[in-house]
Protein backbone atom coordinates (compact mmCIF):
# COMPACT_ATOMS: atom_id res chain seq x y z
CA UNK A 1 0.00 0.00 0.00
CA UNK A 2 1.58 3.37 -1.24
CA UNK A 3 1.93 5.87 1.58
CA UNK A 4 -0.59 8.26 0.08
CA UNK A 5 -3.34 5.57 0.19
CA UNK A 6 -1.82 5.32 3.67
CA UNK A 7 -2.45 8.91 4.48
CA UNK A 8 -5.99 9.27 2.95
CA UNK A 9 -7.05 6.26 5.08
CA UNK A 10 -5.51 7.83 8.11
CA UNK A 11 -7.72 11.36 6.99
CA UNK A 12 -10.98 9.57 6.34
CA UNK A 13 -11.11 7.73 9.52
CA UNK A 14 -10.13 10.52 11.54
CA UNK A 15 -13.10 12.66 9.82
CA UNK A 16 -15.18 9.84 10.52
CA UNK A 17 -14.62 9.36 14.24
CA UNK A 18 -15.28 13.22 14.88
CA UNK A 19 -18.63 13.61 13.55
CA UNK A 20 -19.76 10.39 14.92
CA UNK A 21 -21.53 11.21 18.81
CA UNK A 22 -24.05 9.97 20.76
CA UNK A 23 -25.83 12.61 19.89
CA UNK A 24 -26.07 11.79 16.52
CA UNK A 25 -28.30 8.30 17.19
CA UNK A 26 -30.58 10.08 19.62
CA UNK A 27 -34.10 9.48 18.66
CA UNK A 28 -35.01 12.67 17.99
CA UNK A 29 -38.35 11.96 17.21
CA UNK A 30 -39.26 10.60 20.30
CA UNK A 31 -37.75 13.50 22.28
CA UNK A 32 -40.16 15.73 20.35
CA UNK A 33 -43.07 13.04 21.12
CA UNK A 34 -41.87 13.21 24.86
CA UNK A 35 -42.50 16.95 25.26
CA UNK A 36 -45.73 17.33 22.95
CA UNK A 37 -47.08 14.40 25.82
CA UNK A 38 -45.65 16.45 29.02
CA UNK A 39 -47.44 19.82 27.61
CA UNK A 40 -50.74 17.32 27.20
CA UNK A 41 -50.51 16.70 30.65
CA UNK A 42 -49.34 20.42 31.67
CA UNK A 43 -52.53 21.96 29.93
CA UNK A 44 -54.81 19.39 28.88
CA UNK A 45 -54.75 16.89 31.77
CA UNK A 46 -54.03 14.08 30.15
CA UNK A 47 -52.43 10.59 30.98
CA UNK A 48 -48.43 11.93 31.80
CA UNK A 49 -46.12 9.94 30.32
CA UNK A 50 -43.93 10.16 33.10
CA UNK A 51 -46.19 8.07 35.48
CA UNK A 52 -45.38 4.70 34.66
CA UNK A 53 -43.01 2.62 36.76
CA UNK A 54 -40.28 3.32 34.22
CA UNK A 55 -39.55 6.57 35.40
CA UNK A 56 -38.63 8.46 38.98
CA UNK A 57 -39.30 11.83 39.51
CA UNK A 58 -37.57 14.16 42.00
CA UNK A 59 -37.95 17.95 42.14
CA UNK A 60 -35.47 20.79 43.22
CA UNK A 61 -36.10 23.95 43.50
CA UNK A 62 -38.97 24.13 40.92
CA UNK A 63 -37.13 21.73 38.44
CA UNK A 64 -38.51 18.39 37.82
CA UNK A 65 -35.94 15.90 36.92
CA UNK A 66 -37.29 12.62 35.59
CA UNK A 67 -35.04 9.31 35.46
CA UNK A 68 -35.62 6.56 32.99
CA UNK A 69 -35.09 3.21 35.40
CA UNK A 70 -33.80 1.19 32.10
CA UNK A 71 -32.10 3.03 29.52
CA UNK A 72 -30.65 5.59 32.20
CA UNK A 73 -31.52 8.98 30.97
CA UNK A 74 -32.24 11.99 32.75
CA UNK A 75 -34.51 14.57 31.47
CA UNK A 76 -34.94 18.28 33.87
CA UNK A 77 -38.00 20.15 33.40
CA UNK A 78 -38.14 23.72 34.20
CA UNK A 79 -41.73 25.81 34.00
CA UNK A 80 -41.03 30.02 32.90
CA UNK A 81 -43.81 31.07 35.70
CA UNK A 82 -45.32 34.35 35.26
CA UNK A 83 -48.05 35.37 37.94
CA UNK A 84 -49.52 32.19 37.98
CA UNK A 85 -49.40 31.28 34.53
CA UNK A 86 -46.49 28.97 32.96
CA UNK A 87 -45.33 31.12 30.20
CA UNK A 88 -43.41 28.44 28.80
CA UNK A 89 -41.30 25.49 29.76
CA UNK A 90 -37.42 24.56 29.49
CA UNK A 91 -36.41 20.45 28.63
CA UNK A 92 -32.87 19.44 29.34
CA UNK A 93 -31.82 16.07 27.93
CA UNK A 94 -29.04 14.24 29.35
CA UNK A 95 -27.40 10.70 28.28
CA UNK A 96 -26.75 7.97 30.52
CA UNK A 97 -23.74 9.51 31.51
CA UNK A 98 -25.76 12.29 32.69
CA UNK A 99 -23.72 14.81 30.25
CA UNK A 100 -26.10 17.55 28.38
CA UNK A 101 -27.56 16.74 25.14
CA UNK A 102 -30.65 18.32 24.17
CA UNK A 103 -31.94 21.51 25.87
CA UNK A 104 -35.49 22.57 24.20
CA UNK A 105 -37.52 26.03 25.22
CA UNK A 106 -41.30 25.86 24.46
CA UNK A 107 -43.86 28.70 24.06
CA UNK A 108 -47.18 28.85 26.58
CA UNK A 109 -48.35 26.56 23.47
CA UNK A 110 -45.84 24.31 23.50
CA UNK A 111 -44.42 25.02 20.28
CA UNK A 112 -40.43 24.89 19.96
CA UNK A 113 -38.90 27.83 20.16
CA UNK A 114 -35.17 26.93 20.46
CA UNK A 115 -33.16 23.56 20.59
CA UNK A 116 -29.29 23.32 20.90
CA UNK A 117 -28.08 19.99 20.52
CA UNK A 118 -24.65 19.15 21.71
CA UNK A 119 -22.43 16.74 19.06
CA UNK A 120 -19.79 14.91 20.73
CA UNK A 121 -16.82 12.22 19.53
CA UNK A 122 -16.32 8.95 20.15
CA UNK A 123 -14.15 10.21 23.28
CA UNK A 124 -17.24 11.99 24.74
CA UNK A 125 -15.51 15.62 23.80
CA UNK A 126 -17.92 18.12 22.37
CA UNK A 127 -17.22 19.08 18.74
CA UNK A 128 -20.35 20.97 18.26
CA UNK A 129 -23.77 22.39 19.20
CA UNK A 130 -26.34 22.93 16.47
CA UNK A 131 -29.03 24.50 16.10
CA UNK A 132 -32.06 22.20 14.88
CA UNK A 133 -35.49 22.98 13.53
CA UNK A 134 -38.78 23.80 15.00
CA UNK A 135 -39.34 20.01 14.93
CA UNK A 136 -36.03 19.01 15.88
CA UNK A 137 -35.39 16.85 12.16
CA UNK A 138 -33.17 19.40 10.59
CA UNK A 139 -29.77 21.42 11.57
CA UNK A 140 -30.23 24.87 11.02
CA UNK A 141 -26.88 26.03 12.12
CA UNK A 142 -23.75 24.90 14.05
CA UNK A 143 -21.50 26.57 16.40
CA UNK A 144 -18.14 24.45 16.51
CA UNK A 145 -15.59 23.94 19.18
CA UNK A 146 -12.03 23.58 18.10
CA UNK A 147 -11.77 23.69 14.49
CA UNK A 148 -8.90 22.90 12.41
CA UNK A 149 -6.17 25.38 12.11
CA UNK A 150 -5.96 26.98 9.02
CA UNK A 151 -2.29 26.98 7.33
CA UNK A 152 -0.61 30.48 7.47
CA UNK A 153 2.69 31.86 7.75
CA UNK A 154 4.24 32.97 10.84
CA UNK A 155 3.90 36.95 12.07
CA UNK A 156 7.00 38.63 13.83
CA UNK A 157 6.06 41.05 16.21
CA UNK A 158 5.83 42.15 19.96
CA UNK A 159 4.99 38.98 21.94
CA UNK A 160 1.83 39.77 24.47
CA UNK A 161 0.52 37.04 26.40
CA UNK A 162 -3.55 37.15 25.84
CA UNK A 163 -4.97 34.38 28.63
CA UNK A 164 -9.06 34.81 28.18
CA UNK A 165 -11.35 32.33 26.75
CA UNK A 166 -9.14 31.96 23.58
CA UNK A 167 -9.67 33.13 20.38
CA UNK A 168 -11.15 32.40 17.05
CA UNK A 169 -7.80 31.92 15.48
CA UNK A 170 -9.06 31.28 11.87
CA UNK A 171 -10.33 34.73 11.59
CA UNK A 172 -8.86 36.74 9.44
CA UNK A 173 -7.79 39.65 11.84
CA UNK A 174 -6.50 37.06 14.43
CA UNK A 175 -4.93 34.44 12.33
CA UNK A 176 -3.00 37.17 10.99
CA UNK A 177 -1.32 38.25 13.90
CA UNK A 178 -1.36 35.41 16.11
CA UNK A 179 2.07 33.42 17.55
CA UNK A 180 2.88 30.71 15.00
CA UNK A 181 6.02 27.90 15.85
CA UNK A 182 5.28 27.83 12.11
CA UNK A 183 2.66 27.33 9.66
CA UNK A 184 0.62 24.85 11.29
CA UNK A 185 1.11 25.10 15.20
CA UNK A 186 0.18 28.05 17.49
CA UNK A 187 2.65 29.39 20.03
CA UNK A 188 0.04 29.17 22.67
CA UNK A 189 -1.78 26.76 24.36
CA UNK A 190 -5.53 25.48 25.42
CA UNK A 191 -5.10 24.83 29.45
CA UNK A 192 -8.92 23.84 29.70
CA UNK A 193 -8.72 21.44 26.83
CA UNK A 194 -5.24 20.13 27.25
CA UNK A 195 -4.45 20.73 23.60
CA UNK A 196 -2.58 23.30 21.04
CA UNK A 197 -6.06 25.16 19.88
CA UNK A 198 -7.07 27.61 22.59
CA UNK A 199 -10.11 28.46 20.52
CA UNK A 200 -12.61 31.26 22.11
CA UNK A 201 -15.15 29.04 23.85
CA UNK A 202 -16.48 29.43 27.54
CA UNK A 203 -18.97 26.95 28.86
CA UNK A 204 -18.91 28.36 32.52
CA UNK A 205 -22.21 29.76 32.75
CA UNK A 206 -24.01 27.35 30.33
CA UNK A 207 -22.69 24.12 28.21
CA UNK A 208 -25.46 25.02 25.53
CA UNK A 209 -24.85 28.71 25.37
CA UNK A 210 -21.54 29.33 25.50
CA UNK A 211 -19.44 32.62 26.25
CA UNK A 212 -17.13 34.63 23.51
CA UNK A 213 -14.57 36.95 25.79
CA UNK A 214 -11.10 36.79 24.00
CA UNK A 215 -11.40 37.45 20.78
CA UNK A 216 -12.86 40.67 21.27
CA UNK A 217 -10.60 41.67 24.04
CA UNK A 218 -7.71 41.12 21.15
CA UNK A 219 -9.31 42.87 18.54
CA UNK A 220 -8.48 46.09 20.78
CA UNK A 221 -4.97 45.30 21.26
CA UNK A 222 -4.67 44.77 17.13
CA UNK A 223 -6.19 47.92 16.63
CA UNK A 224 -4.36 50.07 18.68
CA UNK A 225 -0.98 48.08 18.82
CA UNK A 226 -1.22 46.27 15.25
CA UNK A 227 2.63 45.37 15.93
CA UNK A 228 1.64 42.72 18.46
CA UNK A 229 2.22 38.97 18.18
CA UNK A 230 -0.59 37.14 19.88
CA UNK A 231 0.35 34.18 22.13
CA UNK A 232 -2.93 33.09 23.20
CA UNK A 233 -3.47 31.01 26.30
CA UNK A 234 -7.52 29.72 27.01
CA UNK A 235 -7.55 29.81 31.03
CA UNK A 236 -8.06 26.68 33.00
CA UNK A 237 -11.74 26.99 34.66
CA UNK A 238 -11.66 23.62 36.19
CA UNK A 239 -8.47 22.88 37.33
CA UNK A 240 -7.22 26.70 38.22
CA UNK A 241 -3.82 25.40 39.29
CA UNK A 242 -2.83 24.95 36.40
CA UNK A 243 -1.85 28.43 35.92
CA UNK A 244 1.48 27.44 37.55
CA UNK A 245 2.09 25.67 34.35
CA UNK A 246 0.78 28.55 32.07
CA UNK A 247 2.81 31.52 33.92
CA UNK A 248 5.58 28.92 33.06
CA UNK A 249 4.65 28.58 29.58
CA UNK A 250 4.59 32.53 29.24
CA UNK A 251 8.02 32.75 30.79
CA UNK A 252 9.70 30.30 28.81
CA UNK A 253 8.40 32.69 25.72
CA UNK A 254 10.06 35.18 27.06
CA UNK A 255 6.77 37.15 27.09
CA UNK A 256 6.73 40.57 29.39
CA UNK A 257 3.31 41.65 28.96
CA UNK A 258 0.27 39.99 29.44
CA UNK A 259 -3.51 40.48 29.48
CA UNK A 260 -5.60 39.27 31.85
CA UNK A 261 -9.17 40.63 31.76
CA UNK A 262 -10.39 38.18 34.14
CA UNK A 263 -11.20 37.65 37.89
CA UNK A 264 -13.42 36.22 40.79
CA UNK A 265 -14.18 36.78 44.27
CA UNK A 266 -12.87 32.97 45.32
CA UNK A 267 -9.30 33.59 46.03
CA UNK A 268 -8.61 30.01 47.01
CA UNK A 269 -9.15 29.53 42.80
CA UNK A 270 -6.64 32.28 42.27
CA UNK A 271 -3.39 31.09 44.92
CA UNK A 272 -1.37 29.13 42.33
CA UNK A 273 -1.50 32.04 39.96
CA UNK A 274 -0.54 34.25 42.78
CA UNK A 275 2.81 31.78 43.67
CA UNK A 276 3.01 31.57 39.74
CA UNK A 277 3.12 35.34 39.10
CA UNK A 278 5.31 36.44 42.46
CA UNK A 279 8.01 33.81 41.34
CA UNK A 280 8.27 35.49 37.78
CA UNK A 281 8.76 39.33 38.34
CA UNK A 282 9.96 39.82 34.96
CA UNK A 283 6.52 39.11 33.63
CA UNK A 284 3.83 42.05 33.92
CA UNK A 285 0.36 40.90 34.46
CA UNK A 286 -2.70 43.66 33.35
CA UNK A 287 -5.47 42.61 35.47
CA UNK A 288 -9.03 44.15 34.88
CA UNK A 289 -10.52 45.44 38.41
CA UNK A 290 -14.15 43.89 37.30
CA UNK A 291 -17.35 44.99 36.87
CA UNK A 292 -19.68 44.72 40.63
CA UNK A 293 -19.61 48.55 41.35
CA UNK A 294 -17.53 47.81 44.76
CA UNK A 295 -14.04 48.95 46.05
CA UNK A 296 -12.03 45.72 45.92
CA UNK A 297 -9.84 47.36 48.72
CA UNK A 298 -12.61 46.19 50.75
CA UNK A 299 -15.13 43.63 49.06
CA UNK A 300 -11.98 42.06 47.06
CA UNK A 301 -11.36 40.60 43.46
CA UNK A 302 -8.50 38.17 42.59
CA UNK A 303 -6.15 38.41 41.11
CA UNK A 304 -7.03 42.48 41.40
CA UNK A 305 -7.04 42.45 44.97
CA UNK A 306 -3.61 40.98 45.45
CA UNK A 307 -0.50 43.07 46.62
CA UNK A 308 1.95 42.15 43.47
CA UNK A 309 4.57 44.54 41.91
CA UNK A 310 4.09 43.02 38.66
CA UNK A 311 0.15 43.66 38.42
CA UNK A 312 -1.71 46.60 36.95
CA UNK A 313 -5.27 46.73 37.76
CA UNK A 314 -7.38 48.92 35.20
CA UNK A 315 -11.15 49.93 35.71
CA UNK A 316 -13.33 51.51 32.82
CA UNK A 317 -13.99 55.41 33.15
CA UNK A 318 -16.48 57.28 30.40
CA UNK A 319 -15.07 59.70 28.33
CA UNK A 320 -14.80 62.40 30.96
CA UNK A 321 -12.82 60.47 33.62
CA UNK A 322 -15.59 59.56 35.74
CA UNK A 323 -16.03 56.27 37.19
CA UNK A 324 -17.81 53.93 34.66
CA UNK A 325 -21.17 52.60 36.03
CA UNK A 326 -20.56 49.28 37.57
CA UNK A 327 -17.16 49.27 37.50
CA UNK A 328 -14.97 48.56 40.27
CA UNK A 329 -12.28 50.87 42.06
CA UNK A 330 -9.95 50.93 45.34
CA UNK A 331 -7.56 53.64 45.54
CA UNK A 332 -4.88 50.97 46.84
CA UNK A 333 -5.72 47.88 44.65
CA UNK A 334 -6.73 49.86 41.47
CA UNK A 335 -3.82 51.43 39.14
CA UNK A 336 -5.64 53.50 36.50
CA UNK A 337 -9.45 54.98 35.37
CA UNK A 338 -9.14 53.93 31.11
CA UNK A 339 -11.88 55.22 29.08
CA UNK A 340 -13.52 51.52 28.62
CA UNK A 341 -17.07 52.05 27.56
CA UNK A 342 -18.95 51.09 24.08
CA UNK A 343 -15.26 50.19 22.47
CA UNK A 344 -15.27 49.54 19.20
CA UNK A 345 -14.48 45.09 18.95
CA UNK A 346 -14.47 42.36 16.76
CA UNK A 347 -16.39 39.30 18.00
CA UNK A 348 -15.60 36.01 17.39
CA UNK A 349 -17.54 36.11 14.46
CA UNK A 350 -15.73 38.75 12.57
CA UNK A 351 -18.97 40.91 13.83
CA UNK A 352 -18.32 44.62 14.54
CA UNK A 353 -19.95 45.20 17.61
CA UNK A 354 -19.02 47.58 20.85
CA UNK A 355 -18.40 46.74 24.10
CA UNK A 356 -17.95 47.89 27.84
CA UNK A 357 -16.37 47.19 31.23
CA UNK A 358 -13.03 46.79 33.08
CA UNK A 359 -12.35 43.50 30.50
CA UNK A 360 -12.24 46.10 27.70
CA UNK A 361 -10.23 48.87 29.56
CA UNK A 362 -7.47 46.29 30.17
CA UNK A 363 -6.27 45.84 26.48
CA UNK A 364 -6.08 49.53 25.36
CA UNK A 365 -2.97 49.95 28.68
CA UNK A 366 -1.61 46.56 27.20
CA UNK A 367 -1.47 48.01 23.67
CA UNK A 368 0.25 51.07 25.23
CA UNK A 369 2.43 48.61 26.66
CA UNK A 370 3.24 47.01 23.87
CA UNK A 371 4.26 50.27 21.62
CA UNK A 372 6.44 50.83 24.40
CA UNK A 373 8.00 47.57 23.50
CA UNK A 374 8.38 48.45 19.69
CA UNK A 375 10.21 51.65 20.76
CA UNK A 376 12.49 50.27 23.50
CA UNK A 377 12.47 46.38 23.42
CA UNK A 378 15.03 46.16 26.11
CA UNK A 379 12.81 48.14 28.10
CA UNK A 380 11.63 45.89 31.64
CA UNK A 381 8.91 45.97 33.67
CA UNK A 382 9.52 48.81 35.66
CA UNK A 383 10.08 50.92 32.91
CA UNK A 384 7.22 50.53 31.00
CA UNK A 385 5.28 51.13 34.30
CA UNK A 386 6.94 54.09 35.28
CA UNK A 387 5.91 55.65 31.50
CA UNK A 388 2.08 54.66 32.24
CA UNK A 389 2.18 56.30 35.51
CA UNK A 390 3.83 59.28 33.68
CA UNK A 391 0.92 59.42 31.62
CA UNK A 392 -1.57 59.29 34.67
CA UNK A 393 -4.06 62.38 35.47
CA UNK A 394 -4.27 61.99 39.22
CA UNK A 395 -7.82 63.59 39.12
CA UNK A 396 -9.23 60.48 40.66
CA UNK A 397 -9.25 59.47 44.33
CA UNK A 398 -10.71 56.41 43.52
CA UNK A 399 -7.88 55.09 41.92
CA UNK A 400 -4.05 55.01 42.86
CA UNK A 401 -2.25 56.56 39.85
CA UNK A 402 -5.08 58.48 38.14
CA UNK A 403 -6.82 58.99 34.22
CA UNK A 404 -5.40 58.15 31.21
CA UNK A 405 -7.54 60.10 28.97
CA UNK A 406 -6.44 59.17 25.33
CA UNK A 407 -4.53 55.80 25.49
CA UNK A 408 -3.97 55.62 21.94
CA UNK A 409 -1.62 59.59 22.65
CA UNK A 410 2.02 58.17 22.76
CA UNK A 411 2.78 61.40 24.44
CA UNK A 412 5.76 60.47 26.97
CA UNK A 413 5.77 56.63 25.42
CA UNK A 414 8.79 57.29 23.27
Amino acid sequence: MSIIIKILLIFIFNIFILHQSFALNLDLKFHKETINNYCDFLYNKKDNLFSSDHWRVEEIDNIKEYFHLSSKIKIKIFPFIRGEKINGIRFTFYNENEEPLLLVNVDKNCNIMVSRLIQRDMTGKIFSIDNLSSDLSEVKSSEYFNPPLKKQKPFKGIKVAIVDTGVNYNLGIIADKISRMDESNLTGYDFEDNDSLPYDIDTGRSIFFPMHHGTSVSSIILREAPMSELVVYRFPRSEMCKFENLVEHISVNKIKIVNLSMGSVNKDDWQCFYRAAKSNKNILFFVSAGNDGKNIDFDKIYPASFDLENIIVITSSDISGNLAQGSNFGSVSVDFLIPGEQIPVIDHRGVKTNASGSSFAVPRVVAMAIRILSKNPNANIFDIKSKLISRAIRSNEKVKYGWIPDPLDNYLLN
